[in-house]
């Protein structure tokens, strides 16, 4: 689990683990319907390691008058994503972020996917990993990084 779960959660998790384990089909199957639940078992994680929105909030507003950008920082094996979402008009973000090689890794070529409940945007990474999509609507909001010649990298869902 988490390594951020509250201190309760794992005590309770602990003690149901000693009184009442479940049987080991049981987490197998669990962890199955996960992986589906990603949408693909041989998808690899896109974890977020960064959300602007855990910061604190600070006391003024900005000078413009104009919303903060939410930015979200995602890792995964060899890459960051870093996606940033403004508010253009009410409901919608405009998404634009980059895709970041660690050292020894290629040049990223591929799509960033932004899934919502009405069907997904899509992002096509330039020739220095930049994307941009519009109109991204307010509310679930899923990542995918499709990296041409590997398995896609799934984030969790959040609500932007």
């Amino acid at each position: 689990m988490s390594p951020r779960m509250p201190a309760e959660l794992r005590v309770l998790r602990d003690l149901f683990q000693l009184c009442d384990p479940p049987p080991g089909q049981v987490r197998t199957a669990g962890y199955a319907a996960a992986g589906m639940a990603r949408g693909r078992s041989d998808a690899a994680a896109l974890e977020l390691v960064g959300d602007s929105a855990d910061a604190p909030a600070s006391v003024r507003s900005s000078a413009s008058g104009e919303a903060e950008p939410r930015v979200l920082t995602f890792l995964m094996p060899g890459r960051v994503v870093e996606l940033d979402l403004v508010p253009m008009v009410e409901g919608l973000f405009r998404a634009s972020g980059m895709v970041i090689s660690r050292a020894g890794q290629g040049r990223p070529e591929g799509e960033v996917l932004l899934r919502h409940p009405g069907g997904q945007c899509v992002a096509e990474l330039d020739r220095f990993g930049a994307f941009r999509a519009t109109d991204v609507p307010a509310g679930p909001l899923g990542v995918v990084f499709r990296q041409v010649g590997s398995a896609p990298a799934v984030a969790d869902w959040l609500v932007c």
